[in-house]
């Protein structure tokens, strides 16, 4: 039996997982995906010779070993194969969410130093298209043959410790940051969940999710560790119809497209395409009543916890462990207990080795023991079991998964209307609603509202406000002065659900 330490010398490395898989299964498939013909496959040979070209494009054009790659574009084939081939010239992946608003790309990847943005939209200066990759390759394929071991010196010259990805994540106030995530936390996680015996290589993958975030990044790399195929579409629209079309085995999911799926089933469970086994649910809770629905149709839905910072999952519910309402149980090798406050605090191979270019966001998250302070509260049972419990500060995410800053958007709400408040509502809801305390601005609020969307993210942005003309209440507001969010909302529960109800 190979034991831990010898398994993540061999595979502790993405280029060392990938390549293993490569010489372990070559002949089977890695990945289907849509072309003009309908779907097509690739095997694990042809994927890691892909690569290795694309690689040796990166060291041709002058992407040294340690060099930041911004990957800005939908989950697809080419997004992988770029995304491998970052790593395996040595350069470290800057995963950027595709529909991000370019003034804020544009800051991230001046605040990562990024030496090339790789994307499926419009290129710019120092950008490489996708549609191109056969030009990169070509200048790969150059050096390689006068260079043969080009790409072979860069990965040789990876370590479990080196830097493999910076994922962005918002903070409390509404920016953002940087953790740094090493090649021995992703491959830590990879040997982690296929520890769980939950995924096997006959089971077939359905993978959407973004690879901006942690949560589609873990999947893709335990299924190169597991030797299981994936098929790709980033459409989160096209998820039922995929589910019918490729029958997957299993699917990691947001709530929020769960949802879209059990509508789907309810009126015909054909919908699931009769082969899924179980779904894997993150980012966002998971409503108890959409899980029993699953679970009425045969199908469990294992709901898990993880955060950009720990690389993936940290904790997960899993067959012969399921607990609904928590998030389950620790991952092999990860520890977690509670701050005297309930914070949920963990400590893993997986988790960041820092925020970039930010010691003072590291320090506050890293304590010297190793513990990462991840900012939930939480509780734990006495069988180990997870469950969260909200936020410690104002951040709340959508049931897509994304984070937003309430509290932020109000600050901007402010500035653009002066005298006006702004309480936003979304949390496990699929987008942003506000109630608005017009003070003597009435006439003013709906363009503020138009202007403050402006300069919002997609997933950010209010898409309906209802106008309070009640005063707020001295009881209302902090002594800042600040309207209390978590009270304003309970108080008017009722108007924030019939700004829902409009939008059904």
């Amino acid at each position: 039996m190979v034991s831990a330490a010898d398994d993540d010398a061999a595979r502790g490395t993405v280029p060392r997982l990938l390549f293993a898989r490569v010489a372990d299964t070559p002949d089977s498939e890695a990945y289907r995906f849509r072309d003009s013909t309908g779907w097509t496959s690739v095997t694990w040979a042809e994927v890691g010779s892909r690569v290795t070209t694309l690689a040796a494009g990166l060291v041709a054009r002058g992407v040294g070993p340690g060099s930041r790659v911004a990957i800005r574009a939908a989950t697809g084939y080419r997004a992988i194969l770029a995304d491998f081939a970052v790593a395996c010239a040595g350069a470290v992946v800057v995963p950027v969410y595709a529909p991000t608003r370019d003034e804020e790309v544009a800051r991230l990847v001046r605040h990562c130093d990024s030496a090339l943005t790789v994307t499926d939209r419009d290129a710019g200066a120092a950008t490489l298209h996708l549609d191109r990759l056969a030009d990169l390759a070509a200048d790969g394929e150059e050096l390689l043959a006068g260079e043969p071991d080009a790409v072979a010196s860069r990965m040789a010259g990876l370590t479990a410790g080196s830097p493999a990805c910076l994922v962005y994540t918002a903070c409390d106030d509404g920016g953002t940051k940087g953790a740094a995530l090493s090649h021995g936390a992703v491959a830590y996680v990879a040997r982690a969940m296929a520890e769980l015996g939950m995924l096997g290589p006959r089971d077939l993958q359905l993978l959407w999710l973004p690879l901006s975030h942690v949560f589609g990044r873990a999947l893709l790399y335990v299924a190169v560790r597991v030797g299981l195929p994936t098929a790709v579409d980033a459409r989160a629209d096209r998820v039922v119809e995929n589910l019918r079309s490729v029958r997957p085995t299993f699917l990691g999911s947001v709530p929020h497209v769960l949802e879209k799926i059990g509508a789907a089933a309810a009126a015909d469970p054909a919908a699931l395409g009769g082969r899924l086994r179980f779904l894997i649910s993150g980012s966002a809770r998971l409503a108890r009543d959409l899980a029993d629905r699953f679970e009425d149709l045969g199908v469990s839905v294992f709901e898990g916890y993880g955060i950009t910072e720990t690389a993936g999952p940290a904790c997960v519910n899993r067959p012969g462990a399921h607990r609904p309402g928590s998030v389950g149980l620790p991952l092999p090798g990860t520890e977690i207990r509670l701050a005297d406050d309930g914070e949920l605090l963990v400590r893993s191979p997986a988790v960041m080795t820092g925020y970039h270019a930010d010691p003072g966001h590291t320090a506050a998250a890293l304590d010297e023991d190793g513990w990462f302070h991840t900012g939930d509260c939480a509780t734990i049972d006495g069988d180990g079991f997870v469950s969260m419990r909200g936020r410690k500060k104002d951040v709340f995410k959508t049931t897509t998964g994304k984070y937003v800053a309430p509290h932020a958007i109000a600050e901007r709400f402010r500035v653009l209307c002066p005298g006006a408040e702004i309480v936003v509502a979304g949390e496990r809801r699929s987008h942003c609603v506000g109630l608005v305390f017009p003070g003597d601005r009435g006439t003013e609020v709906q363009a503020s509202v138009e202007r403050l969307n402006s300069e919002l993210n997609r997933w950010e942005r209010i898409r309906r406000v209802a106008v309070v003309e009640l005063p707020l209440l001295d009881e209302d507001r902090d002594e800042a002065g600040v309207p209390h969010r978590a009270r304003i909302l309970e108080r008017f529960a009722d108007v924030i659900d019939r700004l829902y109800d409009a939008g059904r």
